[in-house]
């Protein structure tokens, strides 16, 4: 039987704020959205600000028409084929942050089908209420609410999407890793923002670009994604003026043996030459260090262990 939003909800987030969807029932039965951020620190106010005024829509959606008039892309495919990028999300349960508008939730919705539900969340109450009046089905939840503080459950969602925004949080990397705590472990994370592509920066083309809105100029933050991200992939979007990343949630590293010894002179394994180090010896010594290593036809690794070990 399927279940309703609000039974959705209650599982979906942390049990601190199942007290708020109580006392919002009639909203979150009927709207399909709740309030939270009055449970929920806020580092971003500057963003919040910004969305929640009466003039934000017409900004928000001007910017959008100019966006995919400039680079000639009908809006509907475009983000079609974002989500395309998750795989077959068909049953699935998924979260998009910062979902502005809710321009995404109907395409998600489509996606994963009767059998699936689309939690989307935004730190503006504004966009979420215009979102939720246009996107009441019975599979869609919204809150209101801080990406850098996601009121959800670890590891609850198949697959988390977010695009655009992302460069305006007062910390990516507190975004990143939040998405990232959601997901299921082997779910997939996808994200982009602004970001002039490397190849262009010098040409007249990228720069025009990243004169137009600085944002343009931000960096790709790879250096943000969680040390276990695995089958990571990066790709250009939209005249290669923005970014996707995507990743699969793994909870361990990418495997490696570093222990299977080189083959040469130098000899040893990642685990040694890394761990290993020893101190710096005249110039002199290791070249006669090497030379003996050729001579007996063993590595300098395996000739500098044994002579450690006749002194221990």
């Amino acid at each position: 039987m399927k279940t309703d939003r609000t039974f959705e909800l209650k599982q979906a987030l942390l049990t601190k704020y199942h007290s708020a969807i109580d006392s919002a029932a009639d909203t979150a039965g009927k709207s399909g959205f709740v309030d939270l951020t009055a449970d929920q620190s806020s580092s971003d106010k500057l963003n919040k600000a910004m969305y929640d005024n009466s003039q934000s829509v017409e900004i928000y959606r001007n910017f959008l028409n100019w966006l995919f008039g400039t680079f000639n892309v009908e809006e509907m495919d475009f983000r079609r084929d974002c989500f395309a990028r998750l795989g077959n999300i068909t049953g699935k349960k998924i979260l998009i942050t910062s979902c502005g508008l809710g321009e995404d939730i109907k395409v998600a919705a489509m996606l994963v089908g009767k059998d699936g539900f689309v939690h989307a969340q935004d730190l503006s109450r504004h966009f979420i209420s215009l979102a939720a009046d246009k996107y009441s089905a019975e599979n869609i939840v919204l809150t209101v609410s801080n990406a850098l503080d996601l009121p959800y459950k670890d590891g609850y969602f198949d697959a988390v999407f977010h695009f655009g925004g992302i460069n305006l949080f007062g910390d990516i990397g507190l975004a990143i890793s939040e998405m990232n705590r959601v997901c299921k472990v082997g779910g997939t994370i996808l994200f982009g923002d602004e970001s002039v592509a490397e190849h262009l920066r010098a040409d007249d083309y990228g720069k025009m670009f990243m004169e137009n809105n600085a944002l343009w100029q931000e960096k790709v933050p790879l250096e943000h994604l969680p040390l276990c991200a695995s089958d990571i992939s990066l790709s250009y979007v939209l005249g290669n003026c923005f970014y996707l990343i995507k990743f699969t949630k793994s909870d361990q590293l990418p495997y490696a043996d570093i222990d299977i010894e080189h083959v040469g002179y130098r000899g040893g394994s990642v685990r040694k030459r890394y761990f290993g180090k020893i101190e710096g010896i005249a110039p002199d010594l290791k070249n006669s260090l090497y030379e003996l290593a050729k001579k007996e036809g063993k590595s300098v690794s395996r000739i500098i262990e044994e002579l450690i070990k006749t002194r221990l």
